[in-house]
């Protein structure tokens, strides 16, 4: 005939199965929250995408402006050339505006060179941000996925569980599972202990020999110091 004390023993253990399956199902609910790897991904290429966005507009705008001044010169040399201004001094004054214009052309085309240059570069930025986002997210969809998984085999393996319990426990009596149940509150989870080298395996206290004497018996005993079931 099965000792009391080890039918006990196995409702803890389905106890002890199922306080754990309780915390890897909650650590899983926590882990599935998309992760801050992921997020700072997705940050980086926003932020790699406003800056491209950014530099576009700019080399729009000096190119425009390079266009512009080319423009202006194109004007000044009609006039300058074209055989209608007779004064020399208005011929000299319109020379030397053309050459002021070139002058600031070329800082217009250094700038607009400039753009292209930071446009080329922020598009290689945002190609590289997408490109490690894009792990990011496989990685994740991967984890994600073995989570999951994990999470219905939990589901499962409780399910599983809660039927050995219901099945264990009613083969007891209430005053008897209504004791192991207090015990289990008082005892972070942990009702029945089993005896090991003369040791408590709740508390990690030695017990004395009479105790395991009596641990190894049908008579139901308790650690005297932490207050557990034995079980020898």
């Amino acid at each position: 005939m099965t000792r009391l004390i080890e039918q006990l023993a196995a409702l803890q253990t389905l106890d002890s199965q199922l306080d754990a399956d309780r915390r890897r199902y909650a650590a899983i609910q926590e882990a599935l929250h998309e992760p801050e790897s992921l997020r700072q991904a997705q940050a980086a290429l926003d932020e790699a995408t406003a800056r491209l966005e950014r530099w576009q507009r700019e080399r729009r705008r000096r190119e425009t402006a390079v266009a512009d001044q080319q423009a202006r010169i194109r004007d000044q040399e009609k006039q300058l050339y074209g055989g209608r201004i007779k004064d020399m001094r208005e011929q000299v004054a319109l020379q030397q505006n053309v050459e002021m214009l070139k002058r600031q052309l070329g800082r217009l085309e250094e700038e607009a060179l400039e753009a292209i240059l930071e446009v080329e570069q922020a598009e290689r930025d945002v190609a590289q941000a997408r490109a490690h986002l894009e792990a990011e997210q496989a990685a994740w969809q991967q984890t994600q996925a073995q989570l999951l998984a994990e999470r219905e085999a939990l589901i499962v393996h409780a399910r599983q569980l809660k039927n050995r319990r219901q099945s264990l426990s009613a083969q007891l009596s209430p005053d008897l599972v209504q004791r192991y149940e207090a015990l289990r509150q008082k005892g972070d989870g942990l009702a029945v202990a089993r005896v090991h080298h003369g040791v408590c395996g709740g508390c990690g206290a030695s017990l004395p020999t009479a105790v395991q004497q009596q641990a190894r018996g049908d008579t139901l005993v308790t650690c005297p110091f932490c207050r557990r079931l034995l079980c020898g």
